[in-house]
C-alpha cells in the first residue's frame, strides 16, 4: 500500500503544469535531492540545475541547508578531488568529476553559484587557467583565462582582483588584473602603489568587501582599496607571518588566524598584537600537538577547523577531523577576550590507503 501511494504521488508530480512543478516542487527539494533529480530527469534536467531554482531556494530559508565543499589532493592520487560534507551524516562524499586541476598554487574565490579556481602550477610552471566549479549541477567549466599566469586572489563585490604571482613582478602595470563576472573579461588595473609589495603571504577582505588587508613575505602590511584603486602601506610590520596563516574576517570586525599547536588567534585590523582564543584547551589536550590545516567561517556565529590525524595501530589510518566552534566576545577580568565553545567535533574522513593529503580549499555555503 505504501509503495502504491508513493507511485501515485510521483505520477501526480509529473502531471503538474511545468510552472507550478518548477517553482513549488523543485524549490522544496534538498540540495542533494535536487542534484540527483537533475541527473535522473531528462525532461526537467536543465530547470532543476538552473541558477534561478537555487536563488528561489535561498530566499526560502527553510529550504536551504549548510553544506561544506572541500577540495583535497589525497596521495598517491595524482589529481585533487572535490568532496561534499553532508550536514546530517557529517562524512565527506566524493564528487565524481573528470577534470584535471593544477595541484598547487591555485587561488580560490567563490560566490553563491560556485568556486572559481584561478591559476596555479602545472608541471611546476604558473598557469593563467581559470575554471568554475558549479554548485547547481556539480560540473566544471573553463572560463576565460587571465592575461598573465599568476596566483593570489581576493574578491570585491562582483569583480575578482588578482594581485601578483606573475613572473615579471617588477612591471606594476601587469601586477593587478580584475575579472568582471558579468562580462567574462580580464583587464589590467592601474593601481597606485608607492611601494610594490613582495609576494603576498596572507590577505583578508574587510569592510563589507571594500578593502583588502594583506601582508607580504617580509611582514609588511598593505591595504588595498577597490574604490580608490590604491595599494598602500603605513610602514607597520606583522611579526612571524609564516606562523599566522589562514586569515578570516568575522565576529564583529575581528581578524582571526590559525597559530601553531591547535591555537586560534585574533586581533582587530587596526592592531598588531594577536591574542589567543580561550576555551579550546580541552580539544588541544585531546589531540596533543595537532596543527589546524584549515579554518573557515561555518555560520554567522560559528567557525570551523580541520586537521589531520592518524590512528594508532598497524594500519595507521589517516583521518581528517572537523570541529565547529561558537565564538563569543566579552570581558574577562576587565580585558576584552574571545571565548570559543566546541559545539561538535569528529572525523569526517578516514582511509588506510591514503598516504597523505593537501587540503586546498574548504568553505561552507547555504544551498
Amino acid at each position: 500500500m505504501k509503495k502504491r501511494k508513493n507511485e501515485r504521488e510521483v505520477c501526480g508530480l509529473w502531471s503538474l503544469p511545468d510552472d507550478v512543478f518548477h517553482l513549488e516542487c523543485l524549490t522544496r527539494l534538498s540540495r542533494l535531492d535536487l542534484v540527483a533529480f537533475a541527473m535522473a530527469s531528462k525532461r526537467h534536467r536543465n530547470v532543476a540545475a538552473a541558477h534561478i531554482i537555487s536563488d528561489l531556494r535561498s530566499r526560502r530559508r527553510g529550504c536551504v541547508e549548510l553544506y561544506m565543499y572541500v577540495f583535497i589532493h589525497m596521495y598517491p592520487d595524482p589529481s585533487p578531488r572535490w568532496f561534499l560534507l553532508h550536514p546530517v551524516q557529517r562524512r565527506l562524499k566524493r564528487i565524481n568529476l573528470d577534470y584535471s586541476y593544477p595541484v598547487a598554487g591555485s587561488c580560490f574565490v567563490w560566490d553563491e553559484w560556485g568556486v572559481f579556481v584561478i591559476g596555479g602550477l602545472i608541471n611546476g610552471k604558473p598557469t593563467s587557467e581559470v575554471t568554475l566549479f558549479d554548485f547547481t549541477d556539480h560540473t566544471v567549466s573553463p572560463l576565460k583565462p587571465m592575461k598573465m599566469a599568476r596566483s593570489g586572489a581576493s574578491i570585491d563585490e562582483k569583480k575578482i582582483y588578482v594581485f601578483g604571482g606573475c613572473w615579471d613582478v617588477a612591471d606594476s602595470s601587469n601586477w593587478v588584473e580584475v575579472y568582471d563576472l558579468q562580462t567574462d573579461t580580464w583587464e589590467f588595473l592601474s593601481v597606485f602603489t608607492p611601494k610594490m609589495p613582495l609576494k603576498i603571504q596572507q590577505s583578508v577582505v574587510t569592510d563589507n568587501n571594500k578593502h583588502v588587508h594583506a601582508v607580504d613575505e617580509d611582514g609588511q602590511i598593505f591595504n588595498f582599496s577597490a574604490t580608490e584603486c590604491a595599494f598602500e602601506s603605513d610602514g607597520r610590520r606583522e611579526s612571524n607571518p609564516e606562523n599566522r596563516s589562514n586569515w578570516l574576517f568575522a565576529v564583529g570586525d575581528t581578524i582571526f588566524c590559525r597559530g601553531t599547536g591547535g591555537k586560534i588567534l585574533w586581533r582587530f585590523p587596526s592592531q598588531l598584537d594577536w591574542k589567543e582564543v580561550h576555551g579550546l584547551e580541552e580539544l588541544q589536550q585531546q589531540h596533543s600537538g595537532f596543527d589546524i590545516i584549515k579554518m573557515l567561517i561555518h555560520s554567522n556565529e560559528r567557525m570551523a577547523i580541520l586537521w589531520e590525524s592518524r590512528t594508532q595501530g598497524p594500519e595507521h589510518v589517516l583521518e581528517l577531523w572537523y570541529a565547529e566552534i561558537s565564538m563569543v566576545r566579552g570581558c574577562i577580568d576587565g580585558v576584552l577576550e574571545v571565548v570559543g565553545t566546541i559545539e561538535w567535533s569528529g572525523p569526517i574522513f578516514s582511509d588506510s590507503s591514503v598516504t597523505g593529503l593537501n587540503l586546498l580549499f574548504a568553505e561552507t555555503f547555504y544551498l
